[in-house]
């Protein structure tokens, strides 16, 4: 059982907050914890911490967050977001497992805060190191006083944007609606880092071992939610003098759980990776960085 209360001694919920009805919450109640439900009927939505961040209805905040993950997935919701427009959002893992990460919409990438929604609520965002450096307290708290305090749907937008070199201060600050906000700065992002992406790629490099049968192998690493750049034809591209690799695979690793997933031969993973194939340039393809759930899948072919 999730215990709130430190998090609600360092964010107050706002007075008369509204309450979910009961069709937002059947919408709802297969995937998201229970406690965070009763914590929307208790509290309402909205303004916590007077606005440093807000508790929300997934509805509204879906469709920003899958056009940053690239794709719609029911099992990744959005539950709250900060004064600046980042958003936390809950992953159901499996049955028994789950975590909390974080939309940057500033800097573009996403973090995984805590490994489980309890761990979330009872540690992470009630630190206050976290409170400090990730929710930007200090320049939130200027803000309210020097520009007032934010309306229901409203951030604080950093103008000129922080991708574009803009200064992360509170001369820097006007008010904006959330959503509209947040697919700016992806268009933004997109646009200013489209020449960027290859550069910002990891390259994955074959790592060799020898089989018992005295034979090579040359595996390439997967990792998941990170891009990465393959090789169309590996054979092509990597040779060892005087040795000959017999088998070319892939390895599927999972960071959430710190394992391990399963080894694919090689072209057998391209052609299961072909969904996830951001760009193609000449022999290399850009993939995006996959799920637990959708590693899973690659690896049982369904």
């Amino acid at each position: 059982m999730v215990d709130f209360t430190e998090f609600l001694k360092q964010y107050p919920p706002a007075a008369d907050l509204p309450k979910p009805g009961a069709e937002v919450l059947a919408q709802f109640q297969e995937i998201l914890p229970a406690e965070l439900l009763e914590l929307w009927q208790q509290y309402g939505l909205g303004a916590y911490g007077n606005g440093l961040l807000k508790i929300i209805n997934p509805a509204e905040y879906q469709d920003s967050l899958y056009t940053w993950l690239g794709n719609e997935d029911p099992t990744r919701l959005p539950i709250m977001i900060t004064a600046f427009g980042n958003i936390f959002y809950y992953r159901r893992l499996s049955a028994t497992e789950d975590d909390v990460c974080l939309l940057d919409i500033h800097y573009r990438q996403i973090i995984t805060c805590a490994y489980s929604f309890q761990e979330f609520f009872e540690e992470f965002i009630t630190d206050e190191e976290i409170t400090a450096e990730v929710l930007n307290k200090e320049l939130f708290a200027m803000a309210v006083k020097e520009k007032g305090a934010l309306a229901e749907e409203e951030i604080f937008c950093f103008v000129p944007a922080l991708m574009l070199g803009g200064s992360a201060s509170v001369e820097s600050l006007e008010k904006g609606k959330a959503v509209v906000h947040q697919q700016l700065l992806f268009e933004l992002g997109a646009n200013h880092s489209e020449e960027d992406a290859w550069s910002q790629t990891a390259e994955a490099e074959p790592q060799v071992f020898e089989l018992e049968d005295g034979s090579l192998m040359a595996s390439f690493t997967f990792a998941e939610s990170l891009d990465i750049i393959l090789p169309a034809a590996p054979e092509t591209i990597y040779k060892i003098e005087g040795e000959t690799i017999s088998q070319w695979a892939v390895m599927f690793v999972s960071l959430t759980k710190n394992e391990t997933l399963g080894v694919l031969p090689y072209e057998t993973a391209l052609q299961r990776l072909q969904p996830y194939v951001l760009e193609t340039r000449g022999d290399y393809l850009r993939i995006r960085g996959l799920t637990l759930e959708e590693m899973t899948a690659v690896l049982t072919g369904n």
